[in-house]
């Protein structure tokens, strides 16, 4: 556990001690590991009520969530589109209390329902949930992950004791991406990937290390290239558009920090003082190729058009050339 040992103590120590709430809401910047926080406090305990014979089975059995006391609750497939539901649905919730309401499988062991994330939850969903934390269990112990708390029902977040996990330091931030095998030779590449997921390692894992560097600086150029059809702009249209959509809202997210960066020059923000990697920097030197008018309307472009590019499956190669249009 790098980052937050303190907080995973006292939740360890007072689940041991069987002081802890039943509701806990965990939240804090999506990809901070806060599944992998709540996960290893499961992990840690179960290795300190089972069988030791029987340690390795039951972990097998979190990591498929089949384990019987334990249920993990996240957005399904949708089986006509084959694609992932935009929330977590009330029947979800309703299978999750005939779960709750079951006798324990495994009598020394709690049981554990994790829902990741809260944040997924419609109003439906959430009322449904509401009424299951209304009525606690002992020896029940409901883990809610939230990157937006602000966004949940407040009765449900009233029910929860509330653990916030603040963004990782770059030092932090580093090990554990080599803890997840990122092998550079390049801190530069750490110090990037720190600045633009705003110390996340689960989101700087969605970024290829290899091209990082390179797409990072081609984007610069081709956000202020006043030239559509630029070879650096077909580029890196042609690249992308091919792109599966997950990867592709990941680049649409790189477009948008650098259009905040050049915001932020501006402004008369020192850029030196915020962010750690050499790269950014020279956005300043570049930042009277752009208007601030030019920047608002190639943020508000992606603002009000992105969510239509992926519910209606819309044509990428055609929403990022009019977004190199627009002057």
């Amino acid at each position: 556990m790098i980052g937050f040992e303190k907080e995973f103590k006292i939740i360890k120590n007072n689940l041991t001690e069987e002081k802890l709430n039943n509701s806990i809401l965990i939240s804090g910047i999506k990809g901070i590991g806060k599944l992998f926080f709540v996960t290893k406090i499961i992990e840690d305990y179960i290795n300190l009520k089972i069988n030791p014979r029987q340690i390795s089975h039951h972990l097998s059995l979190l990591k498929n969530n089949s384990h019987p006391n334990i249920k993990i609750l996240k957005k399904k497939i949708d089986e006509k589109t084959n694609k992932i539901k935009n929330n977590i649905v009330i029947d979800q919730v309703r299978e999750l209390n005939n779960f709750y309401h079951e006798t324990n499988i495994i009598e020394n062991l709690p049981k554990f329902i994790l829902i990741d994330s809260a944040d997924d939850l419609n109003l439906n969903s959430s009322n449904a949930l509401l009424k299951i934390l209304e009525e606690p269990q002992a020896n029940t112990y409901f883990f809610l992950i939230s990157h937006q708390p602000s966004a949940l029902l407040p009765t449900i977040k009233s029910r929860c004791l509330k653990i916030n996990l603040s963004s990782h330091k770059f030092d932090n931030f580093k090990k554990i991406l080599i803890s997840q095998n990122v092998e550079t030779d390049d801190d530069e590449i750490f110090k990037l990937l720190f600045d633009i997921t705003n110390g996340s390692p689960g989101l700087a894992l969605n970024f290829n290390i290899d091209i990082i560097l390179d797409i990072f600086d081609q984007l610069i150029n081709s956000i202020i290239d006043n030239d559509t059809f630029s070879i650096n702009n077909n580029n890196i249209i042609n690249l992308f558009s091919n792109f599966e959509n997950e990867k592709y809202k990941i680049f649409l997210s790189l477009v948008k920090f650098i259009l905040i960066l050049f915001k932020k020059v501006k402004m008369g923000l020192d850029l030196d003082k915020y962010y750690l990697s050499q790269i950014i920097l020279k956005i300043e030197n570049l930042s009277e190729k752009i208007t601030i008018d030019t920047i608002d309307n190639k943020l508000d472009y992606l603002i009000n058009n992105e969510n239509d590019l992926f519910t209606f499956n819309l044509d990428k190669k055609i929403f990022m050339i009019n977004f190199f249009a627009i002057k």
